[in-house]
């Protein structure tokens, strides 16, 4: 008799990888324009290039295990926040994976939906149950529908704002009142990725709703903004007892000497991460220009991306790499990860 595994399982499915991913491991896309994964249009920071080249020599030794220098400087530029406040993971998904793995076990987790794919994937393999809630008719995430859908058995809201893969987001104020509402025992975990490319100048000190309650996460990555997608680091900040737990059940060592090394000198250097950050706001604006001048439908982003409704074949022949919208919940659309100039003036002439 075979082994027996956890049915909660079955239902799910490998990642599936844009086209893109696939087309450059056999050596297929190197004329293209890659704007598929959201990531960074740049590479790292020389800061952060020059901290790899000087830790590389030290590869053979285990990295520290807490992670402690970044946790300082991620401190250091969030006003109000101590080292004890400071989450750490191999990405933000293991920031995300280890708060939910705090909560008792079973219950269920409401989220908006389409929202990040992995989402429904970490409350299958910790055995919570999803609660879906739909976007709203103009694609914006739907706070009272998310409230009325609490229940006893709701153990965490993950709100991803702005959201992938719509773009679309919360005003802070509206975040600020929605965590108020939230039951005390009900973990409200800011999914806030793409936070750096949002425009509103009242959306700042966010992470100030981790430190005045002591069920609220907030999470960034440094995949985006950074550009240090292939490293893999993200944090998370919390109530020192949320912080406390997530590093009891943290994998040791899922922070590598490189991520360590490379984010922490690209924490140090933020000002030029918000000057790319600003240049990505810049071209998302023209790119938006560009879609409503071909009159194609399109959802106004606060992310690096764009959602459009434009097939990615069509794109593809224009020698354009893009995220298929069916796989993001939007079929017949595409989303755009905003480019360096000269790809997305790729982009503007495919559509005009």
């Amino acid at each position: 008799m075979p082994v027996t595994f956890r049915p909660e399982l079955d239902s799910l499915q490998t990642y599936v990888p844009p086209k893109s991913w696939r087309m450059a491991a056999e050596g297929r896309a190197d004329d293209y324009a890659k704007l598929t994964s959201n990531e960074l249009a740049f590479g790292p920071l020389p800061e952060a290039e020059a901290a790899l080249s000087e830790a590389l020599p030290r590869a053979n030794r285990y990295p520290d295990s807490h992670v402690s220098r970044l946790r300082e400087v991620i401190a250091e530029a969030n006003a109000g926040v101590e080292t004890a406040n400071v989450m750490v993971g191999n990405g933000s998904s293991e920031v995300l994976l280890n708060a939910l793995q705090l909560l008792p076990a079973g219950g269920e987790v409401v989220f908006p939906w389409p929202s990040f794919s992995l989402y429904p994937m970490l409350c299958a393999v910790l055995g919570m149950k999803t609660r879906p809630v739909p976007l709203t008719r103009d694609n914006g995430l739907p706070a009272e529908a998310m409230l009325s859908a609490l229940t006893d058995e709701t153990r965490a809201v993950i709100l991803c704002n702005p959201n992938n893969p719509s773009g679309t987001y919360l005003p802070l104020s509206e975040v600020r009142g929605f965590a108020g509402e939230l039951p005390d025992d009900v973990l409200l975990i800011l999914d806030e990725a793409y936070v750096e490319f949002v425009d509103d100048p009242l959306y700042k000190d966010s992470h100030a709703l981790a430190l005045e309650g002591g069920n609220v996460v907030v999470a960034r990555t440094f995949s985006k903004a950074h550009g240090l997608a292939g490293l893999r680091v993200g944090y998370g900040i919390s109530s020192e007892r949320v912080a406390d737990y997530a590093e009891r059940v943290r994998f040791p060592v899922s922070v590598n000497l490189a991520a360590q090394v490379a984010a922490t000198a690209s924490m140090l250097a933020r000002e030029k991460v918000r000057a790319r950050a600003e240049f990505a706001i810049r071209e998302r604006g023209r790119l938006q220009e560009a879609f409503g001048a071909a009159n194609l439908d399109f959802i106004p982003s606060q992310g690096n991306f764009v959602m459009v409704r434009f097939g990615a074949d069509e794109f593809e022949r224009s020698g354009i790499l893009v995220r298929e919208g069916g796989a993001l919940g939007y079929p017949g659309w595409s989303r755009v990860t905003v480019g360096r100039s000269e790809e997305n003036d790729r982009v503007i002439g495919a559509v005009s």
